[in-house]
């Protein structure tokens, strides 16, 4: 059996980092592991068909301009894919690179249907350029994304340690799932923190019932209850613990408070500078 890891790959350290994760998971995996590195160009030139360039020409991707500025693009993104492959050789690992022109969104939701895991850069190039503003296209691909998605910091994921974000909801259940897939390719110490929502009964605490559900497959699991706004005491948490990894499900304990995204996932996405490990 062969699992497939999707990397977006762009200029950023974020992309690099995401690669690395993604070598470290490959080199520790038992079974076949296969890397797909995705580089989309978003710019395109005219077709001369109206109806076709129209989005372009209003300025959504892909961007038309001129064919030249379009060679350009394809042929960095080609340079990217080359040492993409370079580092997966090198750690033997198995790859296979796309170059595509279109939508970005669109094209890593596509390829992301045939994949088992997305790795990709919490931020991207444009947040080289413009500080704050480059996890947007993170954000908007958690939204769409048909399978889990784990998103990189600056630096590739060591596995020192993994946290586990669990309130006992559906989204956490789904959290231990992936824990239980990582465990399988990195013993890494396992974490799992409720933070007291206050609208819960004082005596409700999930934490008995996850580590149960841990120890059913022999893993072993510490707890912590914390106090504070999830998104930040999460990240504090895991700061204080020095674990590289912080695992929530797509949506919480409550769908009012988690619609779209979900709310704590969404500020970690946004503000923390963790590496996030989105299970759905």
């Amino acid at each position: 059996m062969t699992t497939t890891l999707l990397v977006p790959i762009d200029e950023s350290p974020w992309a690099d980092a995401a690669v690395g994760t993604a070598l470290r998971l490959a080199g520790a995996s038992v079974e076949d592991t296969l890397i797909v590195g995705l580089h989309v160009v978003s710019v395109t030139h005219l077709s001369g068909h109206l109806l076709r360039d129209l989005a372009g020409l209003l300025g959504f991707e892909p961007v038309l301009v001129p064919e030249h500025v379009e060679l350009v693009y394809r042929k960095q993104g080609q340079k990217l894919l080359e040492r993409f492959e370079e580092r997966c050789a090198e750690a033997g690992v198995r790859c296979r690179s796309l170059l595509e022109t279109g939508a970005v969104l669109a094209r890593l939701v596509h390829h992301a249907s045939t994949a088992d895991l997305v790795v990709m850069g919490a931020r991207g190039e444009r947040e080289l350029t413009h500080p704050g503003s480059g996890g947007t296209l993170a954000e908007r691909f958690v939204r769409e994304a048909p399978v889990s998605v784990l998103c990189t910091g600056r630096e590739p994921v060591e596995f020192r340690g993994i946290t586990v974000g669990y309130d006992g909801s559906d989204g956490a259940s789904c959290a231990l799932r992936e824990v239980r897939h990582l465990r399988e390719r990195v013993d890494a110490e396992i974490r799992l923190a409720y933070v007291v929502d206050e609208r819960q009964p004082r005596d409700f605490d999930p934490l008995e019932r996850g580590v149960r559900t841990l120890e059913r497959h022999a893993i072993p699991a510490t707890t912590a209850r914390l106090i504070g706004e999830p998104h930040e005491a999460l990240a504090a948490d895991l700061d204080e613990t020095g674990h590289d990894l912080l695992v929530l499900g797509y949506r919480g304990r409550s769908l009012l408070r988690d619609l779209l995204l979900g709310r704590v996932t969404e500020r970690v996405l946004r503000v923390a500078d963790v590496s996030l490990l989105i299970a759905r």
